[in-house]
């Protein structure tokens, strides 16, 4: 998908380039000027004092003509502040701010989700009135929050477009409102005009529209490989069998007029090439075998064995002429995102500008250890706009195999190209794009294979994109059939009757009336089936009982911590019970120290072992001692991890400088009076009247409010303290 944008959506498509020839530009004069649209967004939002750098620029792309406004802090704190405005209708598009490096400090949230919810409402009622009617709001249940420094807490609320009573989601407006003063963070409206919606009196009923998709075999078994949120960690890739919507049915749509299954396209624009039209070409080469080098290295069959950079041009020259006036810029040697065991040169060529500021170029991927390249694009040889003789699909899919055949002619042979109609069958006429999936065991593996796109003008590969994990896959013995994995899917996400806009081959837009499965709009929807247990996962590859989603306790009303254990629920920890948050049970260091993981928001997209959680707690600093995950915590335990926590323990350790008005201060080893001093002067610990009562055993509420107060000290910066 990446390689098609870029294939057709190239950087100069944007700002004031046309994408589409066939859809004149719009001429009329903008109603509003620069210095209207500054007001506007003025009126209605709060600019930051300190943002006194303001830059301004117009835009006119896809028929609309549009400000593009800019506000930047010139002193620190450093901080900006955006807005997009119509400069026809005056509306306010899109408002942004981002502030520069916080004070490490959690700020509290002020307001509770109610109040932030009327503030947004009180926008939309100002900013979009005229549609406020037609939008129905959509609460994100599963919004997780995390207690760090890189942005204020937020609210989220996202209200979408009814038609004819029917949701259409690509259309509504999202509002984010920070907790600690109310300001609003984001804001994005987003309304198509003059759309033709399709009357929803003769649709085919849901029970129909079941057995099609059923009968249709949307989804289908697939290997899925997890992607690897940081290549760079020791941990090995996860391979797994689940049931998915297939890549053909990308959405699971159903037509619910016509009753036919229908792929809900990519928007997919006339390609505008970037490139020079003049030049030597730089096109695929008629060697009949597939370039081989042999790499040097000290283990003759080992990991270590790499070749060089001039050893990995060699191996290019194989495939591709690279023009005289094409100069190496750079070259670097990575880790490979899909296998860190390997590494990958990064080539990167460009001719010197011409005169009108187009460059020719060509980058490619070369796999350090098997001289496989893994990834090239190149830039065109000819003029795009000359249409004379062009390939047809057939004739591009010939070069595109031969291309692969002399590539990869072992992994060519495991692998299968995908449906035509993947792209609805309409693609740009300047340009092919194909993909073929790998199959193992007959199965299609996702996110492996070859992504391969042809000019078909300059009849030239200009991308292409190699994705083969080196792992083993499991045996598909014990799967659920088709049939009852199909009914499990459909019970986790229902078909809804939705609006969906397509974009035509013309650029036209068009709107279908589809029944698809359902989402609530948020990162943890059922993404697939464990194929064998059948149970939800996420595109994390965890299963729903391990997804990170916030708790509303129902047990802690009236407690003397429950804004903090509220708090502590948005963020997904503590949630060992589920619903109910035990605030009277003692804590153990395991439960604690996972919801201080959980809490800084990162190690989500994994699930910890006891092992893991007492790495990472130790890599952290929190934990010196040698506590059992399942111990109970004294006073002087839940000081030091808090101190340790807000990187104050050098503080903490300096010896006669503290003194607490404790009765039993008597019972403080000296070792843990700065903690506890520091704790309570900080306001971490609660602590009843004057009585520290060191030996009483923490319990999960104060554990809460320690944690939440830790977090909202101001303290020196914490380098693991990342969004």
């Amino acid at each position: 998908m990446l390689l098609l944008q870029l294939a057709v959506y190239p950087a100069n498509t944007l700002g004031n380039e046309n994408p589409n020839p066939a859809v004149k530009p719009s001429l009329a004069k903008p109603t509003i000027t620069a210095e209207q649209a500054v007001q506007k967004v003025k009126d209605n939002f709060t600019i930051p004092e300190n943002y006194v750098q303001l830059s301004t620029g117009y835009n006119d792309y896809n028929n609309r003509a549009t400000y593009s406004l800019n506000w930047n802090a010139v002193n620190q704190p450093s901080g900006s502040f955006h807005a997009e405005v119509d400069a026809m209708t005056g509306d306010i598009l899109n408002v942004g701010q981002w502030e520069g490096p916080l004070k490490p400090v959690f700020r509290l949230p002020v307001l509770s989700a109610g109040e932030a919810e009327k503030i947004a409402t009180d926008l939309i009622s100002k900013l979009a009135s005229k549609h406020q009617s037609e939008m129905q709001l959509v609460k994100d249940e599963q919004q997780v929050f995390a207690l760090n420094n890189s942005q204020p807490f937020t609210y989220n609320f996202h209200w979408i477009r009814i038609v004819n009573g029917i949701q259409f989601p690509g259309n509504g407006v999202n509002v984010s409102v920070s907790g600690d003063n109310g300001q609003i963070r984001n804001y994005n409206y987003n309304w198509t005009q003059d759309l033709v919606f399709p009357e929803a009196a003769n649709v085919i009923s849901p029970e129909k529209a079941r057995q099609v998709f059923t009968d249709t075999l949307m989804i289908q078994l697939q290997y899925y490989l997890p992607q690897m949120m940081n290549p760079q960690k020791p941990e090995p890739q996860r391979v797994l069998l689940v049931y998915q919507l297939a890549n053909k049915y990308n959405g699971g749509a159903i037509d619910a007029l016509s009753g036919k299954p229908v792929t809900l396209d990519p928007q997919v624009g006339i390609y505008r090439s970037m490139n020079s039209v003049s030049g030597v070409p730089v096109g695929t080469t008629t060697e009949a075998t597939s370039p081989v080098i042999k790499a040097t290295g000290p283990d003759a069959k080992g990991n270590n064995q790499q070749i060089s950079r001039d050893e990995a041009v060699d191996v290019l020259k194989k495939v591709v002429e690279i023009s005289s006036d094409l100069v190496l810029r750079n070259s670097s040697l990575n880790p490979d995102w899909q296998n860190p065991s390997e590494q990958v040169w990064n080539l990167n060529w460009n001719s010197e500008s011409s005169n009108m500021g187009e460059q020719r170029y060509l980058n490619a991927r070369v796999n350090a250890r098997t001289g496989d390249i893994v990834g090239l694009s190149m830039s065109n040889a000819k003029n795009p706009d000359d249409k004379s003789n062009p390939l047809d699909r057939e004739g591009a899919q010939k070069l595109a195999e031969d291309f692969l055949k002399r590539l990869q002619p072992e992994r060519f042979k495991l692998v299968k190209m995908e449906s035509e109609n993947v792209y609805g069958g309409k693609m740009p006429p300047n340009i092919q794009v194909f993909n073929y999936v790998r199959v193992v065991n007959g199965i299609p593996v996702s996110r492996n294979g070859m992504n391969i796109i042809v000019d078909t003008v300059a009849k030239q590969v200009n991308n292409y994109d190699l994705n083969w994990s080196n792992v083993e896959f499991p045996g598909s013995s014990g799967v659920l059939p088709l049939d009852q994995a199909t009914e499990r899917f459909l019970k986790a996400r229902p078909l809804e009757l939705n609006y969906s806009l397509n974009f035509q081959q013309n650029g036209q837009q068009e709107v279908r009336l589809v029944y698809q499965p359902s989402t609530d709009y948020s990162m943890y929807i059922p993404a697939m089936l464990d194929a064998k247990t059948g149970d939800p996962m996420d595109w994390y590859g965890k299963s729903q009982s391990q997804w990170s989603k916030p708790h509303n306790y129902t047990d802690i009303k009236g407690n003397y911590a429950e804004k903090e254990i509220g708090i502590m629920g948005l963020t997904g920890a503590f949630g060992e019970y589920g619903e109910t948050f035990r605030p009277d049970e003692k804590i153990t260091a395991g439960s604690l120290l996972r919801a201080m993981i959980m809490a800084e928001g990162n190690n989500r997209d994994r699930v910890l072992t006891d092992d893991d959680v007492l790495k990472i707690a130790k890599e952290r600093g929190w934990l010196h001692e040698d506590l059992k995950l399942g111990s109970e915590l004294r006073r002087d335990d839940l000081s030091k991890m808090m101190i340790r926590l807000i990187n104050m323990e050098t503080s903490a350790q300096v010896k006669g400088i503290y003194a607490v008005p404790f009765k039993d201060a008597n019972t403080i080893e000296p070792d843990s009076l700065g903690y506890i001093a520091l704790a309570w002067g900080l306001g971490i610990l609660k602590i009843d009247e004057n009585t520290l009562q060191l030996n009483q055993t923490v319990t999960r509420a104060e554990a809460a409010y320690a944690l939440v107060h830790a977090y909202a000290v101001e303290r020196p910066q914490n380098v693991y303290m990342k969004g």
